[in-house]
């Protein structure tokens, strides 16, 4: 399933990060986003970012970033 699919309030792990150079795998670590962290999708409206928390970070994403990252439900 893709990020861009869940649900607000779902718990997520991540499984992989497509991504078509390495700078936005880059990007992603530096914010604090890697492959197997849980994640709790905050807000997810029907328009907009969907906002996840990592870590102890809240991290806002685009649909397009969303949907290049895998992760299943916990």
């Amino acid at each position: 399933m893709k990020l861009s699919d869940a649900k607000s309030g779902d718990w997520l792990k991540v499984l992989a990060i497509e991504h078509d150079c390495d700078e936005y795998a880059c990007k992603l670590e530096a914010m604090g986003l890697r492959k197997g962290d849980m994640i709790k999708v905050l807000n997810k409206s029907f328009f907009g970012p969907v906002q996840i928390e990592v870590n102890g970070a809240k991290i806002a994403l685009c649909r397009a970033q969303a949907k290049k990252i895998d992760v299943e439900k916990i």
